[in-house]
């Protein structure tokens, strides 16, 4: 027996399709909304979600990965009633299971549940209890169990691997993970492609011989040659240049490469990893980045989720660091202050957990003989953009000026003249933020220049959400 959830506003239909999935033997509840489905999975163990895309309190799509990160990890599946190719593939990008439209008959829905249920089963008895090395990765929250939960899978497997998230997340940590949980016994080569000058990188990456240029001295093996058996970690991969990534892929189809001056060529066995904090998908579709290098490399994927949307890891993580950090400093250890706390969990934390690190660094640099860590022991600029923060969302501070007839704080337009017949909330509400949104969206991509990584960074959107907003409003990207 599965348990399922039904997430649709649509009372008849939810009726109906309930009544068909309890009569089949499973256990069966509906949600009207977004907001209540998220209530009722806090307490309920859900292997299947069927999903509306058009709910009163948002769309379906953009919050695929957050129903799939629940502790039981449920399947999703979409439902629509005006389906289409586009909103089928970023559902399957997101990682639901189906999308199917309406009505469903009761031959698909068998179907549907026969072949999740029998995926979950087969899912869990392959899954080894096999305890991993976390290699310093801090951290309990569902996003972060999934990315290690990937972690595992790739370190079992020999396919070539691509890390991606904001720059501090953690990527380096990952790709240690997966070396040291990996078969290889090898040495983990970290290569920084932010480094690699074009007239360098050949003697770097593939070695030379005594005398091959001015200043070779000594023969000298590359980085491909010291990590045979082990594993190359290309970080930022993205910032490579066609021509190097011309010579990379070659060596990755052949394991094999030329030292600089010599006549013969070396073998090398060895586990690529790649790491970016860039779109490499869009940089392919731009040209900047080589179609059959990216394919050569996106064996498994660990996306890295930014700080910002794992804030429950912040308690582990600051009792970590401070333990670590007083330790090293050969300091009495620190007691975090419910007040500290609560800054830590009010800040943004662009810089992720590289920053999370240097700040609490500073904070026992600025207490070296109290035994309590409080707020105001950060750093001056965290301080202020906590302040700062809260001064924005404090609605007793933003108490609007007198409204212009037919404006909102003088701004923005109502859709209806005075005297006119008031419209229903829901109504005003759907135009106003549809003028919003296509006013934000248009002004974002100016200012990030129609760079889709900078766009989802300055305005907190997914990938999927920004799609589909640039998509609602029809604007293409440049």
């Amino acid at each position: 027996m599965a348990n399922i959830l039904i997430i649709d506003d649509d009372q008849d239909f939810s009726r109906s399709f309930q009544r068909v999935i309890e009569r089949m033997g499973h256990s069966c509840q509906v949600a009207q909304g977004i907001m209540d489905a998220f209530a009722q999975l806090k307490n309920m163990h859900c292997d299947l979600i069927f999903l509306d895309v058009n709910l009163p309190d948002g769309n379906g799509l953009a919050h695929i990965k957050q129903f799939q990160a629940f502790p039981s990890l449920p399947e999703v599946v979409i439902l629509t009633g005006d389906g289409d190719s586009d909103g089928a593939a970023l559902a399957i990008v997101n990682g639901a299971w189906d999308y199917v439209g309406k009505p469903i008959s009761v031959s698909n829905i068998t179907l549907i549940l026969q072949r999740t249920i029998a995926y979950r089963t087969s899912k869990e008895q392959s899954r080894q209890p096999r305890k991993l090395k976390r290699s310093a990765i801090i951290g309990e929250s569902p996003a972060i169990m999934n990315c290690i939960e990937v972690m595992g899978r790739a370190a079992g497997s020999k396919a070539n691997i691509i890390i991606t998230g904001e720059t501090g997340t953690g990527k380096e940590l990952f790709a240690r993970g997966i070396h040291e949980n990996s078969e290889n016994p090898g040495k983990l080569v970290v290569i920084d492609c932010t480094n690699l000058s074009t007239h360098l990188a050949e003697s770097t990456l593939f070695g030379h011989t005594k005398g091959s240029f001015t200043s070779a001295h000594e023969a000298r093996d590359g980085l491909f040659k010291l990590a045979n058996n082990g594993t190359v970690f290309l970080d930022e991969i993205g910032e490579l240049s066609l021509e190097l990534q011309k010579s990379l892929l070659r060596v990755l189809q052949e394991r094999k490469f030329r030292p600089i001056g010599s006549e013969k060529e070396v073998s090398s066995n060895f586990r690529v990893i790649a790491a970016t904090n860039r779109d490499l998908r869009h940089m392919v579709e731009l040209g900047l980045f080589r179609n059959d290098l990216y394919y050569r490399l996106n064996g498994h994927q660990v996306e890295i989720p930014p700080l910002r949307a794992r804030k429950e890891d912040i308690l582990l993580l600051a009792e970590y660091y401070t333990e670590t950090i007083c330790r090293e400093s050969n300091i009495a250890a620190k007691t975090l202050t419910p007040e500290f706390l609560n800054a830590l969990h009010a800040y943004h934390w662009p810089g992720n957990v590289r920053e999370f690190v240097n700040t609490m660094a500073v904070a026992i640099d600025n207490c070296p003989d109290e035994p309590f860590l409080f707020s105001h022991h950060l750093p001056v600029d965290v301080r202020i953009s906590i302040a700062k923060n809260a001064f924005r969302h404090d609605p007793d501070k933003q108490q609007p000026a007198m409204l212009e007839p037919g404006r909102l704080d003088g701004a923005i337009p109502l859709p209806f003249s005075p005297g006119e017949e008031l419209p229903v909330l829901r109504e005003v509400r759907e135009i106003v933020v549809g003028q919003l949104e296509n006013a934000y969206m248009r002004q974002l991509l100016k200012l990030c220049d129609n760079d889709v990584p900078s766009a989802c960074r300055n305005s907190g959107l997914s990938r999927a959400r920004l799609y589909e907003l640039l998509k609602k409003h029809s604007i293409r990207l440049k």
